[in-house]
Protein backbone atom coordinates (compact mmCIF):
# COMPACT_ATOMS: atom_id res chain seq x y z
CA UNK A 1 0.00 0.00 0.00
CA UNK A 2 2.93 2.46 0.80
CA UNK A 3 4.53 1.87 -2.32
CA UNK A 4 1.03 2.42 -4.41
CA UNK A 5 0.88 5.99 -2.56
CA UNK A 6 4.25 7.00 -2.90
CA UNK A 7 3.93 5.83 -6.68
CA UNK A 8 0.64 8.16 -6.69
CA UNK A 9 2.64 11.09 -5.53
CA UNK A 10 4.97 10.73 -8.49
CA UNK A 11 2.50 10.22 -10.91
CA UNK A 12 0.52 13.56 -9.82
CA UNK A 13 4.03 15.87 -9.68
CA UNK A 14 5.00 14.80 -13.26
CA UNK A 15 1.86 13.60 -14.94
CA UNK A 16 -0.79 16.24 -13.64
CA UNK A 17 -4.38 15.04 -12.49
CA UNK A 18 -6.03 14.05 -15.47
CA UNK A 19 -3.12 11.21 -15.41
CA UNK A 20 -3.50 10.44 -11.90
CA UNK A 21 -7.46 9.91 -12.37
CA UNK A 22 -6.50 7.18 -15.25
CA UNK A 23 -3.86 5.69 -13.36
CA UNK A 24 -6.31 5.10 -10.42
CA UNK A 25 -9.10 3.60 -12.75
CA UNK A 26 -6.49 0.90 -14.63
CA UNK A 27 -5.22 -0.01 -11.30
CA UNK A 28 -7.14 0.22 -8.36
CA UNK A 29 -10.12 -2.06 -7.89
CA UNK A 30 -12.76 0.60 -8.04
CA UNK A 31 -16.69 1.14 -9.47
CA UNK A 32 -16.90 5.11 -9.34
CA UNK A 33 -14.28 6.84 -11.23
CA UNK A 34 -16.42 7.26 -14.28
CA UNK A 35 -17.42 10.61 -16.06
CA UNK A 36 -20.67 12.09 -15.59
CA UNK A 37 -23.76 12.43 -18.04
CA UNK A 38 -24.06 15.86 -18.31
CA UNK A 39 -26.85 18.49 -18.94
CA UNK A 40 -30.00 16.30 -16.76
CA UNK A 41 -33.29 17.68 -17.27
CA UNK A 42 -35.50 17.61 -14.19
CA UNK A 43 -38.92 16.69 -14.19
CA UNK A 44 -41.14 18.11 -11.27
CA UNK A 45 -44.48 18.13 -9.66
CA UNK A 46 -47.01 20.53 -8.02
CA UNK A 47 -44.76 20.86 -5.57
CA UNK A 48 -41.64 21.36 -7.31
CA UNK A 49 -40.31 18.13 -5.86
CA UNK A 50 -37.88 16.73 -8.59
CA UNK A 51 -39.46 13.06 -9.61
CA UNK A 52 -37.69 12.43 -12.52
CA UNK A 53 -34.41 13.06 -14.36
CA UNK A 54 -32.88 12.37 -17.35
CA UNK A 55 -29.63 13.17 -19.43
CA UNK A 56 -29.20 15.44 -22.29
CA UNK A 57 -29.41 13.37 -25.42
CA UNK A 58 -28.01 14.64 -28.66
CA UNK A 59 -31.51 14.54 -30.76
CA UNK A 60 -31.56 14.26 -34.61
CA UNK A 61 -29.46 16.56 -36.52
CA UNK A 62 -27.96 17.25 -40.29
CA UNK A 63 -24.33 18.30 -40.75
CA UNK A 64 -22.69 18.49 -43.68
CA UNK A 65 -19.33 17.63 -44.43
CA UNK A 66 -16.96 19.81 -46.58
CA UNK A 67 -17.19 17.28 -49.26
CA UNK A 68 -20.85 17.56 -49.49
CA UNK A 69 -21.26 14.28 -47.72
CA UNK A 70 -24.06 13.87 -44.80
CA UNK A 71 -23.71 13.71 -41.35
CA UNK A 72 -26.22 11.94 -39.18
CA UNK A 73 -27.37 10.04 -35.92
CA UNK A 74 -27.03 7.40 -37.85
CA UNK A 75 -23.68 8.26 -39.39
CA UNK A 76 -22.32 8.86 -35.78
CA UNK A 77 -24.12 5.64 -34.73
CA UNK A 78 -21.74 3.53 -31.59
CA UNK A 79 -19.21 5.98 -32.28
CA UNK A 80 -17.78 8.21 -29.82
CA UNK A 81 -17.18 12.08 -31.09
CA UNK A 82 -15.04 14.53 -30.02
CA UNK A 83 -16.45 18.18 -30.83
CA UNK A 84 -15.27 21.26 -31.76
CA UNK A 85 -15.99 24.28 -33.84
CA UNK A 86 -13.80 25.58 -36.22
CA UNK A 87 -13.15 29.08 -37.78
CA UNK A 88 -12.47 30.53 -41.28
CA UNK A 89 -9.27 31.97 -39.63
CA UNK A 90 -8.11 28.61 -38.27
CA UNK A 91 -4.59 28.07 -37.08
CA UNK A 92 -4.45 31.69 -36.32
CA UNK A 93 -5.18 31.33 -32.55
CA UNK A 94 -6.49 34.79 -32.13
CA UNK A 95 -9.02 33.44 -34.85
CA UNK A 96 -9.51 29.93 -33.89
CA UNK A 97 -11.66 28.66 -31.65
CA UNK A 98 -9.13 26.04 -29.93
CA UNK A 99 -5.28 25.20 -30.92
CA UNK A 100 -4.78 23.35 -33.56
CA UNK A 101 -1.41 22.76 -32.92
CA UNK A 102 -1.79 21.54 -29.45
CA UNK A 103 -4.90 19.58 -30.52
CA UNK A 104 -2.55 18.09 -32.97
CA UNK A 105 0.40 17.23 -31.30
CA UNK A 106 -1.43 15.67 -27.83
CA UNK A 107 -4.52 14.43 -29.23
CA UNK A 108 -5.30 13.63 -32.59
CA UNK A 109 -1.89 12.37 -33.20
CA UNK A 110 -2.60 9.48 -30.78
CA UNK A 111 -6.07 8.74 -32.50
CA UNK A 112 -4.51 8.07 -36.19
CA UNK A 113 -1.31 6.19 -34.20
CA UNK A 114 -3.47 4.18 -31.91
CA UNK A 115 -6.39 3.23 -34.30
CA UNK A 116 -6.83 -0.16 -32.77
CA UNK A 117 -8.40 1.28 -29.20
CA UNK A 118 -9.63 4.49 -30.68
CA UNK A 119 -10.99 2.90 -34.38
CA UNK A 120 -14.54 4.23 -32.93
CA UNK A 121 -13.89 7.28 -32.51
CA UNK A 122 -14.31 10.47 -34.84
CA UNK A 123 -13.01 13.92 -34.32
CA UNK A 124 -15.76 16.62 -35.92
CA UNK A 125 -15.46 20.41 -36.22
CA UNK A 126 -18.29 22.58 -37.21
CA UNK A 127 -17.42 25.75 -39.16
CA UNK A 128 -18.95 28.71 -36.98
CA UNK A 129 -17.59 32.64 -37.16
CA UNK A 130 -16.36 34.21 -34.19
CA UNK A 131 -19.33 33.70 -32.17
CA UNK A 132 -20.63 30.29 -32.64
CA UNK A 133 -23.15 31.21 -35.70
CA UNK A 134 -23.07 28.88 -38.38
CA UNK A 135 -21.45 29.45 -41.83
CA UNK A 136 -21.47 27.68 -44.80
CA UNK A 137 -18.49 29.95 -46.38
CA UNK A 138 -15.51 27.91 -46.16
CA UNK A 139 -12.40 29.99 -46.91
CA UNK A 140 -9.14 28.68 -49.56
CA UNK A 141 -7.29 28.81 -46.61
CA UNK A 142 -9.22 26.64 -44.24
CA UNK A 143 -9.49 24.30 -46.83
CA UNK A 144 -5.70 23.95 -47.32
CA UNK A 145 -4.94 23.58 -43.70
CA UNK A 146 -7.53 21.04 -43.22
CA UNK A 147 -7.29 19.00 -46.69
CA UNK A 148 -4.59 16.36 -44.98
CA UNK A 149 -6.68 15.93 -41.65
CA UNK A 150 -10.06 15.32 -43.31
CA UNK A 151 -8.10 12.56 -45.81
CA UNK A 152 -7.47 10.35 -42.87
CA UNK A 153 -11.22 9.68 -42.41
CA UNK A 154 -11.44 10.64 -38.38
CA UNK A 155 -11.34 14.17 -38.27
CA UNK A 156 -14.75 15.32 -40.32
CA UNK A 157 -15.05 18.97 -41.21
CA UNK A 158 -18.57 20.34 -41.33
CA UNK A 159 -21.19 22.56 -41.72
CA UNK A 160 -24.49 23.26 -40.05
CA UNK A 161 -26.59 24.04 -36.92
CA UNK A 162 -24.55 23.69 -33.54
CA UNK A 163 -27.52 23.71 -32.07
CA UNK A 164 -28.07 20.31 -30.77
CA UNK A 165 -24.59 19.36 -29.88
CA UNK A 166 -24.96 22.33 -26.92
CA UNK A 167 -28.19 23.29 -26.35
CA UNK A 168 -27.94 21.31 -22.37
CA UNK A 169 -28.01 22.17 -19.09
CA UNK A 170 -24.77 23.41 -17.40
CA UNK A 171 -24.66 25.38 -14.13
CA UNK A 172 -28.29 26.83 -14.35
CA UNK A 173 -28.20 27.71 -17.91
CA UNK A 174 -28.07 26.14 -21.69
CA UNK A 175 -24.62 25.89 -22.12
CA UNK A 176 -25.38 27.21 -26.11
CA UNK A 177 -25.85 30.36 -24.02
CA UNK A 178 -22.72 30.65 -22.01
CA UNK A 179 -20.08 33.66 -22.36
CA UNK A 180 -16.56 33.13 -23.12
CA UNK A 181 -14.29 34.45 -20.66
CA UNK A 182 -13.12 38.07 -20.57
CA UNK A 183 -9.96 37.38 -19.43
CA UNK A 184 -7.23 37.98 -21.83
CA UNK A 185 -4.79 34.79 -20.51
CA UNK A 186 -7.50 32.76 -21.55
CA UNK A 187 -7.54 33.75 -25.54
CA UNK A 188 -10.95 32.81 -25.75
CA UNK A 189 -12.37 34.29 -29.16
CA UNK A 190 -16.08 35.54 -29.42
CA UNK A 191 -18.56 35.80 -26.95
CA UNK A 192 -20.19 32.31 -26.89
CA UNK A 193 -17.99 29.38 -24.38
CA UNK A 194 -18.88 26.70 -26.67
CA UNK A 195 -16.65 28.33 -29.32
CA UNK A 196 -14.04 27.93 -27.36
CA UNK A 197 -14.56 24.50 -25.95
CA UNK A 198 -14.24 20.57 -26.77
CA UNK A 199 -17.32 17.99 -26.21
CA UNK A 200 -16.99 14.45 -25.67
CA UNK A 201 -20.12 12.18 -26.79
CA UNK A 202 -20.41 8.44 -26.04
CA UNK A 203 -21.37 5.97 -27.92
CA UNK A 204 -24.90 6.32 -27.33
CA UNK A 205 -25.46 10.39 -27.79
CA UNK A 206 -24.84 11.08 -24.31
CA UNK A 207 -22.76 14.60 -23.05
CA UNK A 208 -20.03 13.14 -21.05
CA UNK A 209 -17.51 16.04 -21.08
CA UNK A 210 -16.71 19.51 -21.73
CA UNK A 211 -12.93 20.95 -21.72
CA UNK A 212 -11.09 24.33 -22.75
CA UNK A 213 -9.50 23.96 -26.06
CA UNK A 214 -6.85 26.57 -25.75
CA UNK A 215 -4.43 25.03 -23.86
CA UNK A 216 -1.95 21.85 -23.70
CA UNK A 217 -3.56 21.02 -20.06
CA UNK A 218 -6.61 21.30 -21.60
CA UNK A 219 -6.26 19.03 -24.44
CA UNK A 220 -4.30 16.40 -22.03
CA UNK A 221 -6.77 16.32 -19.78
CA UNK A 222 -9.66 16.13 -22.62
CA UNK A 223 -7.81 12.99 -23.45
CA UNK A 224 -7.95 12.06 -20.37
CA UNK A 225 -11.70 11.88 -20.25
CA UNK A 226 -11.62 9.84 -23.43
CA UNK A 227 -9.46 7.41 -21.45
CA UNK A 228 -12.01 7.08 -18.69
CA UNK A 229 -15.20 6.21 -21.60
CA UNK A 230 -12.63 3.70 -23.28
CA UNK A 231 -12.12 2.15 -20.17
CA UNK A 232 -15.02 1.31 -19.49
CA UNK A 233 -15.91 0.17 -23.30
CA UNK A 234 -12.83 -2.34 -22.59
CA UNK A 235 -13.88 -3.64 -19.41
CA UNK A 236 -17.48 -4.42 -20.95
CA UNK A 237 -15.84 -6.10 -24.25
CA UNK A 238 -13.33 -7.86 -21.34
CA UNK A 239 -16.48 -9.64 -19.38
CA UNK A 240 -18.76 -10.49 -22.58
CA UNK A 241 -15.33 -12.93 -24.00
Amino acid sequence: MAKTKRLLLVLLIFLGPGSIIYFISRTVSNHFIELPYLGYEYELDSNGVIVDSTAYQVPNFTLTKFDGTPITQETIKDKYIVLSTIQNGCPTISECGFSLFHFNEIFFHKLVKNQKNYGNVRVISILTDLDGNPIDSISERLKEEMYEYDTTGIWWFATGDVTPFYNFNYYGDKFLNYPSSDSAVDGEIGSKAFTNSLLLIDDKGFIRGVSGAKTDSHIRNFFDMLKLLKKVEFDEERANR
